[in-house]
């Protein structure tokens, strides 16, 4: 099976590895790959600028890789925010607006992290991203507890609803996880939802936030760099609303490809600096 494993300091220079790494193997394409961050909203201005213009110049130009963050982490909004409740409620009333636009149709990942579809039986939308906070919040004061990992086959109902949260020292950890994909809707074999879901592990030992995110399939030329960055700042987002410091990115992908020429790639390492990265948190 062709795989590899990236680890870099950067967005940048993760994914151009990434990208390098894919573009020698046979079809350019790789299974079960992996992709960690350590500082997941740091990047090579001289890389980012040279990306922008190659997707910009192409005959049918690619969305602006800000479109594709804000589509995943809705940064701007965020900005003005200053809960997650305040980020939620805004968005909630934007998502119908959002939903007419035709690359939105089966909706936005942030939207299923905030909204979540409810049931027959729970009909209400969870926000997924607000009760990880909580946890996590809940959790860092909690000595026992090292770390907190993915329960991994949880459903997205099967965990305590609003005022029926367990102590953090007897509960199970099934809503550190983010589920994006829901069986009854997304139903296509292709396109919506790539992303499956997001994992948030709190370390106590440093009072911060690793995030893991898993991919059924990654186009990395068209989407991969603009998904790394909204996950650093989704990362980082839960880690300032439950009093923590945002820790290290990693994204699997079922399923890699790099649809770019080797013109195009050469051309994009070409473009590394040596100057200082610019760092999107600060």
């Amino acid at each position: 099976m062709q795989t590899f494993t990236v680890e870099a300091a950067d967005v940048s220079s993760a994914w151009l590895q990434a990208c390098s790494r894919l573009a020698e193997l046979p079809g350019s394409r790789a299974f079960h790959t992996v992709v960690r961050i350590a500082q997941p909203l740091r990047e090579d201005p001289h890389l980012r600028s040279e990306l922008d213009r190659r997707r910009a110049a192409r005959p049918r130009p690619l969305y602006p890789i800000d479109t594709v963050v804000n589509t995943l982490f809705p940064v701007e909004l965020a900005a003005t925010c200053d809960t997650h409740e305040e980020l939620a409620e805004r968005y909630r009333a934007l998502y119908p607006r959002l939903r007419k636009v035709r690359r939105n149709a089966h909706g936005t990942y942030f939207g299923r992290l905030i909204a979540y579809p409810g049931t027959d039986t729970k009909p209400d939308p969870v926000d997924q991203v607000g009760r990880v906070i909580k946890r996590m919040d809940a959790l860092r004061t909690t000595a026992r507890w090292g770390a907190v990992y993915e329960a991994g086959t949880a459903h997205v109902f099967d965990a305590k609803g609003p005022g029926e949260e367990e102590a953090p020292e007897t509960s199970t950890d099934t809503d550190t996880e983010a589920v994006i994909r829901a069986a009854a809707l997304d139903t296509q074999p292709r396109d919506f939802p790539c992303l499956s879901h997001c994992s948030f592990q709190l370390d106590s030992s440093t009072n911060s936030v690793h995030l893991a995110a898993y991919y059924r399939s990654h186009y990395m030329f068209e989407r991969a760099y603009g998904n790394y960055l909204a996950l650093g700042h989704l990362c980082a987002w839960v880690a300032r609303q439950a009093h923590l410091t945002p820790g290290t990115l990693t994204v699997i992908a079922g399923s890699a490809r790099l649809e770019c020429t080797k013109s195009e790639l050469r051309q994009l390492q070409a473009a590394t600096s040596t100057t200082p990265l610019f760092d999107l948190g600060a």
